[in-house]
């Protein structure tokens, strides 16, 4: 799009992409964008008409940029946080590893029974083997002799040179003079049935690499191959400050209360502490705050944050009201970036402030959850020095078509699942507005869309799951 000389807007536009002092030009000048008032996507306006104006992505002295590449310039300032610690495997869910897990010896020490059934030598097969006893897991079985046989339980460790096991339901045993006999009429292959020792992991072998985000069922793993010990990234500090002279955090009083007297109940908080269980289980929220529209104790507030932890995310005043003052926190830092191409969230800025990240986000849960999911989320990966894994997520027919779908941004609705005529089905959860809240109510999942993505009803959508 061409830059022109035409006036700036002087107030906030209606439509709610647009913030003041953004450019607007004819639609002549940028008719292959193909944006016209009202922030629709189709064919520009042709002729010189200059009352036919379009809401440029531009503003003074800045581009408005796409999520991409704002996550780009915002993570190469970051640096993952420095210290670690050692941890019993069992009390290292969701932390970050420092470095590789490599396994301490052979597992299974010793060959180890896949099924119940008759331990035997293979190179003794086929003939007839004595059942001198049986071996259960945990305990030690004696040393066998020649043509002899034991019977084994799952998981049971074979004694001597034991290598191979017939299963209970195709052995064929026979009582004679007082003793019990496998008869086996055929071959038998070494290691049948059985894990040989290494099977499961070799001495030194990779078990998991550095920056793994560990989950239960890794704990379960590197427990049960005899890994003790762990080494772990130090948790990221998260300080939350949730701006605005109307909001409450008195957790003492219930909503009503509070919206009667012309209040808000501060919400927030309680989004961010469900991202970081959700997503980010290695951080922790040391410290949520509720701070008036005044700037001097913004600043206060926000300068004391940034000096004892790893993460500010702080709630409103992100836009270009006149009280809006959060957003001059990003001002002077080492790197940042705002006014993003996201729908809702937009006025959201991220900047790294002496090694510190920054999240100046909308006041608007619905935007906030925006820009948490799709803005924080890589960058607190970053800054714990964590792998990021894309959202768990399901593929669904999608219900209708996305409303208010503007080509050009990233976009987030909320949609609820469920099961018709057996194909799961995405129902975007709509009324129109970001400070519409109560669509969070029985949310199942996101929708995502990138810039250019355009779904319509009855495609297939992959939607991430948040509950």
């Amino acid at each position: 799009m061409r830059d022109v000389d035409y006036p700036r807007l002087r107030h906030r536009a209606e439509d709610h992409a647009l913030h003041a002092g953004d450019e607007v030009v004819r639609g002549s000048e940028v008719r292959e964008e193909g944006y016209y008032p009202g922030g629709h996507h189709g064919a520009a306006p042709t002729g010189p008409d200059p009352a036919v104006i379009l809401f440029s992505l531009r503003g003074p002295g800045r581009r408005v940029i796409g999520i991409r590449e704002g996550l780009e310039r915002v993570s190469s300032c970051l640096r993952p946080v420095q210290g670690d610690e050692e941890l019993s495997v069992w009390e290292a869910r969701g932390r970050v590893l420092a470095g590789e897990v490599r396994s301490p010896g052979d597992y299974p020490p010793l060959p180890k029974a896949e099924y119940d059934g008759y331990a035997l030598r293979s190179r003794e097969s086929p003939g007839e083997f004595r059942v001198v006893g049986s071996a259960l897991p945990g305990s030690r079985a004696p040393e066998l002799g020649p043509g002899e046989a034991i019977y084994v339980t799952t998981g049971a460790y074979l004694p001597g040179d034991l290598d191979a096991v017939i299963p209970q339901e195709d052995a064929e045993v026979v009582e004679r003079g007082g003793a019990r006999y496998l008869a086996v009429a055929r071959r038998i292959e070494p290691w049948s049935y059985v894990d040989p020792p290494g099977y499961h992991a070799r001495r030194g072998e990779l078990l998991l690499p550095g920056g793994r985000v560990l989950t239960r069922l890794d704990l379960v793993a590197l427990a049960s191959v005899g890994v003790d010990l762990v080494r772990v990234r130090r948790r990221v500090r998260v300080t939350a400050l949730s701006v605005g002279s109307e909001l409450s955090g008195d957790r003492t009083r219930a909503p009503s209360a509070i919206i009667s007297e012309g209040g808000t109940p501060e919400s927030n908080s309680v989004l961010l502490s469900w991202y970081l269980e959700a997503r980010a289980p290695f951080a922790e929220l040391v410290a949520s705050r509720v701070v008036p529209d005044d700037p001097a104790e913004i600043a206060r507030e926000a300068e004391e944050a940034l000096s004892s932890s790893d993460v500010l995310v702080t709630f409103g005043g992100s836009g270009p009201g006149s009280i809006d003052f959060t957003r001059r926190l990003v001002e002077g830092s080492d790197c940042s970036v705002g006014d993003l191409r996201m729908k809702p969230g937009k006025p959201a800025k991220l900047a790294v402030s002496g090694g510190r990240l920054l999240a100046v986000l909308p006041g608007h849960p619905l935007a906030a959850l925006h820009a948490l999911t799709r803005l924080l989320d890589p960058l607190i990966h970053m800054v714990a020095g964590a792998e990021w894994r894309p959202w768990p997520g399901v593929t669904a027919v999608l219900a209708e078509d996305p409303p208010e779908r503007r080509i050009g941004f990233s976009q987030q609705y909320l949609v609820r699942l469920s099961s018709e005529g057996g194909e799961r089905v995405a129902r975007i959860i709509y009324k129109h507005g970001t400070g519409v809240t109560s669509k969070l109510a029985g949310a199942d999942a996101l929708l995502n869309l990138d810039e250019e993505e355009a779904p319509r009803r009855g495609d297939r959508v992959e939607v991430a799951l948040i509950t």
